[in-house]
C-alpha cells in the first residue's frame, strides 16, 4: 500500500489541479448499444444448421432491445449488457419441397448468463408433416450452434 507523499502514479489525480480521470484509473463508461446494435445481427444471422434432411438458415434480425455498456475500473473491462433478440430462420428438408418459416427467441441475452444458461425458445409459423422433427433438431444442435457460434 502506498504511503501518502510517496508519489505512488496511482494516485496521480490527487496531484492534479483538475482533478482528471488519468487515464480512466477510477471509472468511465462507454455506450456500446450502438456497436451491438450492428454486431448482434452480423453474429445471429447469415449462417446454417444441418443435421440430416434438416436445414434451418438464419435470415434476419426479428427483433433487437436491450442496451449495453463498456466500463473500466482500474484497468480492468467490464461488459454490461442485456438483450432481447428474435432472429428469423427459414428451414427446409431434404426430400420436401416445402419451407418452414419460424424465428428463435432469445429472452435472457445478458452478462449474468454463461452461454448454457441463454434461453432460446423456437417458434414455428408454417404448419406441415415434418414440425415435430424440426423441433426437436432446434431444440438439439440448433440451439448449441446458435450458443456456440454467437458466443465469440
Amino acid at each position: 500500500m502506498a504511503k501518502w507523499g510517496e508519489g505512488d502514479p496511482r494516485w496521480i489525480v490527487e496531484e492534479r489541479p483538475d482533478a482528471t480521470n488519468v487515464n480512466n484509473w477510477h471509472w468511465s463508461e462507454k455506450n456500446a448499444t450502438p456497436w451491438s446494435k450492428s454486431r448482434l445481427p452480423e453474429l445471429l444471422t447469415g449462417f446454417s444448421v444441418e443435421a440430416g434432411p434438416v436445414k434451418f438458415e438464419f435470415t434476419e434480425i426479428k427483433k433487437l432491445e436491450g442496451e449495453a455498456t463498456a466500463n473500466n475500473r482500474k484497468a480492468k473491462l467490464i461488459f454490461l449488457y442485456e438483450w432481447e433478440v428474435e432472429v428469423k430462420f427459414l428451414a427446409t428438408v431434404a426430400g420436401d419441397e416445402q419451407e418452414y418459416k419460424g424465428y428463435i427467441e432469445i429472452p435472457n441475452l445478458s452478462d449474468e448468463n454463461d452461454a448454457d444458461e441463454i434461453d432460446v425458445n423456437f417458434n414455428l409459423d408454417t404448419k406441415g408433416p415434418f414440425e415435430a422433427e424440426l423441433r426437436r433438431v432446434m431444440n438439439g444442435e440448433g440451439t448449441e450452434k446458435q450458443r456456440t457460434d454467437s458466443s465469440h
